[in-house]
C-alpha cells in the first residue's frame, strides 16, 4: 500500500509539473492583436511622400499628402474619417505588442537577423517574440519566418533591410502575423521584399521598388515610398 501511494504521489507530481510547463508555454506564446480600422491602410502617417509611380492596395492615411498620388484601390484617402481612429488603434497595437513576453532576447548592441545563430538555425525563426536592445538589420541572405503562428520583431533601434533582401514564410506563416516595431527609423532597401505590419513612428523609408506585404504604419511620423508596391495583408480586421 505504501509503495502504491508513493507512486500515486510521484504520478501527480509529474502531472502537475507537465501541466503547469505547458500553461507557462501557453502564457509566453505571440499572439496578434487586433489592428482595428488600421488593418485596411497600407500606409499610414502625418505626412506622405511618393517620389515616383508607387501602386498601394489598400487605404492610404495622412494630412499632409504626396505631390504624386499611388495608384492602386483605396477605399479611404486622406485625413478623412477613419483616418484619426486608425491612428488610435496603431497606438492600442503597438501597446499590445510591446506588453508581451520577449520569448528570445539577443545579445545586447546591434544584430542581423539574416547571420544570427544565436536564436536557432541561421536565417530561419519559428513563431515567438523576438527583442533587441540595438538596431536590427536583415542582410543579403534575408530570412524564413517558417511555421504558423504569430511573429513579433520588437527592436530597440532602427530597423534597416539591405537591397535585394527578401522576407519568405515558409510553412503556413501568413504575413497577417509578422509585426516589426522598432524605435527608430525603418529602411527597406531598394528591390528588397518585406512581409508583415511595420509600426514606428519615428518613420518608414521605402527604398526603389520595395515589395511590401502588409502595412508601413507611421502616425505622427513620414512614410515615404518611391517606385514601391504595397498590398495590404487579406486577413480582414486582425
Amino acid at each position: 500500500m505504501k509503495i502504491f501511494n508513493k507512486v500515486s504521489m510521484v504520478l501527480v507530481l509529474v502531472f502537475f509539473l507537465v501541466l503547469g510547463f505547458g500553461l507557462m508555454i501557453v502564457a509566453q506564446a505571440a499572439t496578434t492583436p487586433s489592428l482595428g480600422v488600421t488593418s485596411t491602410y497600407g500606409v499610414l502617417a502625418s505626412t506622405y511622400t511618393n517620389g515616383s509611380t508607387t501602386t498601394i492596395n489598400g487605404d492610404v492615411g495622412f494630412t499632409t499628402g504626396p505631390a504624386v498620388a499611388p495608384l492602386g484601390v483605396h477605399t479611404n484617402y486622406g485625413s478623412g474619417a477613419p483616418y484619426s481612429t486608425a491612428g488610435t488603434d496603431q497606438g492600442s497595437a503597438l501597446n499590445n505588442l510591446n506588453s508581451q513576453v520577449c520569448t528570445f532576447t539577443f545579445a545586447p548592441g546591434a544584430i542581423d537577423l539574416a547571420t544570427d545563430t544565436t536564436h536557432g538555425p541561421i536565417g530561419v525563426y519559428t513563431p515567438g517574440v523576438y527583442c533587441t536592445s540595438g538596431a536590427a538589420s536583415i542582410g543579403t541572405a534575408g530570412i524564413a519566418l517558417s511555421g504558423a503562428g504569430t511573429y513579433i520583431f520588437r527592436i530597440a533601434g532602427a530597423l534597416t533591410t539591405v537591397a535585394n533582401s527578401i522576407v519568405t514564410l515558409p510553412g503556413g506563416a501568413s504575413s497577417c502575423d509578422v509585426f516589426w516595431t522598432p524605435t527608430a527609423a525603418t529602411t527597406l532597401g531598394a528591390n528588397s521584399t518585406m512581409r508583415g505590419t511595420i509600426i514606428d513612428a519615428s518613420g518608414i523609408t521605402l527604398g526603389n521598388t520595395v515589395l511590401l506585404t502588409g502595412r508601413a504604419l507611421a502616425f505622427g511620423g513620414t512614410v515615404t515610398t518611391d517606385t514601391d508596391t504595397i498590398t495590404v495583408s487579406s486577413c480582414g480586421a486582425v
